[in-house]
């Protein structure tokens, strides 16, 4: 992996936030959980093409918005074997401390509402929708 990823990786861990975005030195971090740091992120109208990503969890629902970014690295502390698989399909390079069979909801009862909203999706621009959609779900 990168060594400008340390860097990420080492906010991650010792600033105890659950995303940071940066390409060697920090841009951004933030404390909120699950995808909404990355929905912000690429929402906000900059371009992130070549950034890096350091975050807690990364299932499909997550890998779709860092591909969407143009993302080329993720580091996760836990990512699921399918969004392993969907990154490197997509050419980013990609390091994780475990690697899990699927993400569960915050309570571990079943898979995160997040990653079945996904389920069957191949495509980026495809998954932006149900993602958004999920989250209002989930919200309500």
């Amino acid at each position: 992996m990168r060594p400008e990823l340390e860097n990420l990786k080492n906010a991650l861990k010792n600033d105890k936030c659950t995303c940071v975005l940066g390409l060697g030195s920090i841009m951004f971090k933030s404390t909120d959980k699950g995808v909404q740091p990355l929905l912000d992120w690429m929402n906000s109208g900059n371009n992130y093409m070549g950034y890096m990503i350091a975050d807690k969890v990364v299932g499909r629902a997550a890998a779709f918005i860092d591909i969407a970014m143009g993302i080329r690295a993720v580091y996760a502390e836990v990512m699921s074997e399918p969004a392993k698989e969907l990154l490197e399909k997509n050419h980013i390079e990609v390091e994780a401390d475990k690697i899990v069979p699927d993400i569960l909801n915050r309570d571990k009862s079943e898979r995160c509402p997040l990653e079945r909203a996904v389920d069957g999706i191949e495509s980026a621009g495809e998954a932006l929708m149900p993602i958004e959609l999920a989250l209002i779900r989930m919200n309500l």
